[in-house]
Formats: structure tokens, sequence, C-alpha cells
């Protein structure tokens, strides 16, 4: 494009800014009428933006057409600078609202998760809400109790399944989808090609999650399948610390073992089934759901878990299931 001679203002350097949107609508739209009708302004005023902005290049920058306009070369230059121009002002402008709304938000958020997933799920996302939402407090506890036995002390919550109970509301937060997986170091001597051979690997178990085992394998064909060996914990997140560790093969929750699968810590051998346990659900204490602290979490932790669909890592095994 040919560019106005320069001055020592850089504003005057730049063509007027109304005609360049006026010269935009134009262009995008294909008529006067069309850009008047879109910038509520008449067929003259936008004429007289178009002539403005032509003397300012001192090049014509659009086609009159019997049925419209279309940009001349020079028209097709300065719209494509200009759409990146106004792309780039959008992101800004859009950023600048966003942080200043969110610094505004101030207060305190309970959180009440069950413990395997404020470990694994939860605490390495928070960060990203605290530099979002840097005034408001969140508190964390853990719990696998009903939640409508804590009572009052929590504001949103996490656990399996929906909570039917007066004063809760229940959002489906992402589905809770499980595979066997382990250390790649218990495949180096034992491979996993199919279900058949679990049965020569140590089985992990959890308290709240004994039945999992036989729920997986009922629906993988083997029911009465056993294993060499039964390992049982407290609570879930030993057995997938366990199953890190190297002592034997876990029915894990994909969501809670996204990190250790990235940093090849655990692989899933097998891909199918994949069993799905009840969703992992948002509770909400309906007297502070109008809060706005409140608010702010429950829609940053809808928005962290909804791209959550991480295909698991396999082993170097098949993947077939036998029976």
């Amino acid at each position: 494009m040919t560019t106005h001679p320069s001055s020592n203002n850089d504003a005057d350097k730049l063509p007027p800014l109304n005609a360049l949107r006026h010269f935009e609508a134009v262009a995008r739209l294909g008529s006067f009428a069309a850009a008047a009708n879109a910038l509520h302004v008449t067929h003259w005023a936008v004429g007289k933006q178009i002539r403005l902005l032509e003397d300012w290049y001192g090049v014509p920058l659009f086609e009159r057409r019997p049925r419209g306009v279309v940009p001349t070369d020079q028209g097709a230059a300065l719209l494509n600078d200009v759409n990146g121009a106004f792309a780039r002002l959008t992101h800004s402008v859009t950023q600048l609202r966003r942080e200043s709304i969110t610094r505004r938000i101030a207060g305190v958020v309970r959180v009440n998760a069950l413990p395997s997933f404020a470990l694994y799920w939860l605490l390495p996302r928070l960060s990203d809400f605290q530099t979002a939402y840097p005034d408001i407090d969140v508190r964390v506890s853990t719990t696998s109790r009903k939640l409508r036995y804590v009572g009052d002390a929590f504001d949103i919550g996490v656990r399996s399944g929906p909570e039917l109970a007066a004063g809760l509301t229940s959002t489906t937060l992402m589905p809770d989808l499980r595979l066997p997986a382990c250390s790649p170091t218990v495949l180096r001597s034992k491979p996993i090609a199919g279900v058949a051979d679990l049965r020569h690997h140590t089985l992990l178990h959890s308290t709240t999650t004994r039945a999992a085992w036989a729920d997986w394998l009922r629906q993988a064909g083997a029911p009465g399948l056993q294993g060499a060996r039964h390992l049982d914990f407290d609570h879930v997140f030993l057995q997938l610390s366990a199953a890190v560790e190297g002592l034997g093969v876990t029915l894990a929750s994909l969501p809670l073992i996204e990190r250790e699968i990235a940093a090849g810590r655990l692989v899933c051998p097998l891909s199918e089934p994949a069993w799905r346990a009840p969703d992992y659900t948002l509770v909400v204490n309906t007297e502070r759901a109008e809060d706005a602290a409140v608010v702010a979490f429950k829609k940053w932790i809808m928005a962290k878990a909804s791209p959550d669909r991480t295909a698991p890592a396999r082993g170097k095994s098949k993947t077939n299931v036998r029976r």
C-alpha cells in the first residue's frame, strides 16, 4: 500500500480510523447501502468516509459495479491489513476486559473434593485459577463422605455421581472412564496382550473401589478371572501411587492419571473396554450458588474439565482382548 507522507507525530501517520471502520464494512458486505445499514448511518455518510480514505491514500479503493462494489488491488491489500489490525485490537480489548472483571471478584470458595481427585486433578490445575482470580481465596478440604453430611461447611464439592438432597444441585463435570494401568516396568517381564494376561499380575484395589475390577472384568468377558495376587489400600491415591511404583496393575480413572501418562510413569496396556464409572459431578451448596466467587470457580472448573479427554498411552503389547 502507498503510505501517507511522514510527519513527526505518529498519529499523523495513521489514516482516519473511523474511515477504516467504514471501509471494512463496505468491503465485507459488498455495497455502501449494506454497510450503512450495518453501521446505522446514512448511505451518504459511508460514501463520505470512503472518499476521505481514498483521498488520504491517493488511490481508488473500490471498483464500482452495477450490483455493488469490490476492492481494487490496493483496496484488497489494505483490507488484509485492516482485518489483521482489527482482529488484534479485538483480542486485546477482550483480554483486558476479562482481566479487569476477574480481578474485581473477591471472596472465599470452600471446595470439598474426593481425596484422589483433589491430589491428582484439582491441585495441579489450581494455580491457573489463582492467576486468573488473585483475590479469591480457595480453601480445599477432602472427604469421601456424602456432602449432605458435611452440612454447610462447603460451597462446591466434587463427587462420584450426583447427590440428590435438599440444598444441593448437581452438574456433571466429566466422565470417569477406567482402564487397567501400570508402570511400563511391569510390562517388561510380563507383557499384557489381552485380558487373560492379567492373571499373571498383582491387581491393586482400594477400599472405595473394591468392586471395580469385578465390574470391568465382567464387561471385558472374563468375569471369573483372578490376578496372581491382590493388594488393598485405604485410598485411591495410594492405589495409584502403588501402580506408579510398579507394585501391580490398577483399574485407573483416566482423568486422574493424565499427568502420569504424559510423563510416561503409567501406561494403559489395554485400550478396551473402557468401563464407565459414575461421572465426576460438581455439587453446589445452593445457599452459596449466587456468590460471585463461587460462580467464578464453577465456570473455571467446568471449562477446565471440558477438554480433558486424553487418550490413554498404551504399552508396547497388543491391545486385543483375549478371553
